[in-house]
């Protein structure tokens, strides 16, 4: 395979997403100054792919097309020595496509935060481990912006999911909230002042190790939304319908759809509530308008069409959210399979986009080949003697 070069115009996307700094961690050198006219620049900057341009390359091509390993998801800014160390042979394991996704991610939302996208304080999930329950072995899972998960049903995913969504609301799933299951957690952040916790749920309690000191909370209060209520099917009201799947409330929806903007819908441009009854229980209509400018009721859109809007409510209301306190979305939801290729890869890029202010974990039981994942830290989920292993790097 001869060398794959990044165009003029993406070194240009690349090093701007930079902030035109060296994104190794620790270094943040400026590699772009003054030259030696008022009307020259100069840069000592070099650009790094994190799956390899050539054969020869440190690392794999991880099975990208030439247009993919060309794109800008595909590239780092970095100074000439940090450029030296993450292509030296001797380093590949420590510098694999995953960490250098993350890598460039954590690196881009910090610039983010720096030019005022976002108030919060830089809480970024590194690295969530596991042991106990059906996790017999401990299982490590190191995070990035955007991660996906993908392995036969059975195999613990939804396991996992439970247990994250278990640590960061401070209450233990039912399925786990049993006194013979007890479980072991070690979050790692990146974060100036506390960079990890432990998390015990054991006895059908739940409790938090932060710097040696047993505390009943966790150390950052993370939103968690969380699009995992599957076997769930519509019913008479659509409202209460869309709040089983998110995981809120009937009122919380209603209040959500009033004054939350869904400008960031992919399908759905808008959605009004149509008051139809009140006796004897709550029942209204949902107008949905799609991108389109066709409007219909909710009823009277497809089961995909359904399941895109409620999509479209959750990244709309996580884009905002996420602008003012950490926000963790969860992804374990059967409706988006059957989502076509064509459906679902707007919402891939959309979630890998600087719009979202938010980590993503995204597990399903399809692997999605022929979708493009660069950008995100892909991991696969089996058993072997009914122990759950997951193997990262797997594109």
């Amino acid at each position: 395979m001869a060398r794959i070069e990044f165009t003029k115009k993406t070194k240009t996307i690349i090093a701007s997403r930079s902030g035109y700094r060296c994104c190794f961690p620790g270094c943040d050198k400026t590699l772009i100054g003054p030259g030696e006219t008022s009307n020259d620049f100069i840069t000592i900057a070099e650009f790094a792919h994190i799956f390899s341009a050539s054969a020869k390359g440190p690392r794999t091509s991880g099975g990208l097309t030439k247009q993919e390993l060309r794109k800008p998801e595909n590239g780092l800014f970095l100074c000439r020595n940090h450029h030296k160390i993450v292509d030296s042979k001797s380093n590949i394991l420590e510098f694999s496509p995953d960490s250098l996704t993350r890598m460039k991610n954590l690196h881009e939302f910090k610039i983010s935060g720096e030019i005022g996208e976002y108030l919060y304080p830089l809480n970024w999930i590194s690295n969530f481990r596991i042991e106990g329950g059906i996790f017999i072995a401990p299982i490590s899972l190191t995070m990035g912006k955007v991660t996906f998960i993908y392995g036969k049903n059975g195999v613990g995913k939804s396991a996992l999911i439970e247990i994250f969504q278990s640590v960061f609301t401070e209450e233990i799933h039912p399925r786990w909230n049993k006194p013979s299951l007890n479980f072991k957690i070690k979050v790692s952040f990146e974060n100036p002042v506390i960079s990890e916790f432990e998390c015990l749920i054991e006895n059908k309690k739940i409790s938090y190790n932060i710097k040696e000191k047993n505390q009943p909370f966790v150390p950052f209060q993370f939103l968690v939304l969380a699009l995992n209520k599957n076997g769930i099917r519509p019913g008479v009201d659509d409202l209460k319908y869309i709040a089983k799947c998110i995981g809120f409330t009937r009122e919380a929806v209603v209040s959500l759809l009033q004054t939350t903007s869904l400008n960031h819908g992919l399908f759905t441009q808008q959605v009004a509530i149509e008051n139809k009854r009140t006796s004897p229980y709550l029942v209204d209509d949902l107008i949905i308008t799609l991108k389109s400018g066709v409007s219909r009721t909710f009823g009277a859109l497809s089961s995909t069409e359904q399941s895109r809007v409620i999509f479209d409510i959750v990244i709309s209301y996580a884009t905002e959210v996420s602008k003012y306190r950490p926000t963790l979305l969860l992804i374990d939801w059967e409706n988006t399979y059957s989502f076509s290729d064509g459906s679902l890869s707007p919402y891939l890029e959309y979630l890998q986009s600087s719009k979202a202010h938010f980590q993503t974990l995204f597990v399903s039981h399809k692997e999605r080949p022929d979708l493009d994942w660069t950008g995100w830290i892909i991991a696969k989920m089996t058993k072997e003697n009914k122990i759950p292993k997951l193997i990262q790097n797997e594109k």
